[in-house]
C-alpha cells in the first residue's frame, strides 16, 4: 500500500510557482459527510484519458482552515475501487471551521510539485442547492411544481394533490421527481434557476440569501457574472433582454446538470425505456 500521511500547520497552503492543470470540477464526483469530517470522491473522470500514468504520481486530498490542515495521499496505481474515503477524524481531527475548505490534486512526491489540481471546494454536503432553497408542499392544479420568490428567497413549491385520470400521484412519488428525476431536472429545473439567478443578481447587493446564491453560482462557473453591467439594470425585464446575462445563465445551469450527471441520468433512462 502507498503512504497515507498527514500534516498540522498554522499557514495552510505555500504558494506553488509551478504552472499546473486545472482539474474540471464536473470530472470528479465527491460527497462530504453531514458532520464535514468526512469526505468521499465517487468518480475521477478526468483520470480516464491517462495523462497522468506516471507511477510516482500520487493522489492527494487537502481539508483546511484558517488554522488547521489535513492531507490525505494515495499512489495512483493504487486506486483500484471507490469510494476513496479521507476520514478526517482519523488524523487527530480538530473541528474545522465553517470557512474550511478541501482540495483534490495530482501531485509529484518528490518535488512536491502539484501537477494538477481543483478549485477549493466548500467543506459542505454536496447537497448545496437543497440547503439554498426551501421546499413545501401546496395545492397547484396540474403542475408539479413551481419556484416563488419572497422576501426570504426562493422557494420549489411542489404539488401535494396531483390527480390523473389513473389516480392520485402520492406525495412521496412527487418528491422523489422533484429530487431526482433527471427529466424534471433537465427539463423544468434550468428554467427554475434563471428565476432564481436573475432575482439573485438584481438583489445581491441587499439580500443575504441573493449572496449565497450568487457565490453558489460562481461556484458553478468561476467568474461568473463579473464581465455583467449592472449599470441601467432595474427589473427582470431589462436582464431578459440582456443577452450576455442571458449566457451566463446558460453556462450555470449547464454546468449544474453535469455536476450531478442529470443529463447521463436522461440518456440512461430514455435508453432504459426504449429497450424495454
Amino acid at each position: 500500500m502507498g503512504n497515507e500521511f498527514n500534516y498540522k500547520s498554522k499557514g495552510v497552503r505555500t504558494s506553488d510557482p509551478f504552472p499546473k492543470d486545472s482539474i474540471p470540477m464536473h470530472k470528479i464526483n465527491w460527497e462530504v459527510s453531514q458532520d464535514r469530517c468526512v469526505i468521499s470522491l465517487y468518480t475521477l473522470k478526468f483520470l480516464e484519458d491517462k495523462k497522468y500514468d506516471d507511477p510516482k504520481y500520487e493522489l492527494g486530498i487537502y481539508a483546511y482552515d484558517g488554522s488547521n490542515d489535513y492531507l490525505f495521499n494515495k499512489n495512483l496505481n493504487e486506486i483500484s475501487d471507490f469510494p476513496i474515503v479521507f476520514n478526517i477524524k482519523k488524523y487527530g481531527f480538530d473541528e474545522l471551521k465553517d470557512t474550511a475548505k478541501f482540495e483534490v490534486f495530482i501531485f509529484d512526491p518528490e518535488s512536491k510539485r502539484r501537477i494538477a489540481e481543483t478549485k477549493p471546494i466548500k467543506l459542505v454536503p454536496n447537497n448545496t442547492i437543497e440547503n439554498l432553497l426551501e421546499v413545501r408542499a401546496k395545492d397547484l392544479g396540474k403542475r408539479i411544481a413551481q419556484v416563488d420568490i419572497n422576501s426570504d428567497g426562493p422557494v420549489l413549491f411542489y404539488n401535494k394533490h396531483y390527480i390523473t385520470k389513473r389516480g392520485n400521484l402520492n406525495r412521496k412519488k412527487i418528491e422523489s421527481i422533484i429530487e431526482s428525476d433527471p427529466v424534471f431536472m433537465c427539463a423544468y429545473f434550468p428554467e427554475a434557476l434563471d428565476k432564481i439567478f436573475s432575482h439573485a443578481f438584481l438583489k445581491k447587493s441587499k439580500e443575504r440569501w441573493a449572496k449565497k446564491w450568487m457565490e453558489f453560482g460562481k461556484d458553478l462557473v468561476p467568474g461568473a457574472f463579473k464581465d455583467i453591467n449592472s449599470k441601467k439594470i432595474d427589473s427582470i425585464d431589462d436582464l431578459e433582454n440582456y443577452d450576455d446575462f442571458q449566457d451566463e445563465l446558460i453556462k450555470i445551469t449547464d454546468a449544474w446538470i453535469k455536476r450531478f450527471d442529470f443529463d447521463k441520468n436522461l440518456f440512461s433512462k430514455f435508453n432504459n425505456e426504449n429497450n424495454d
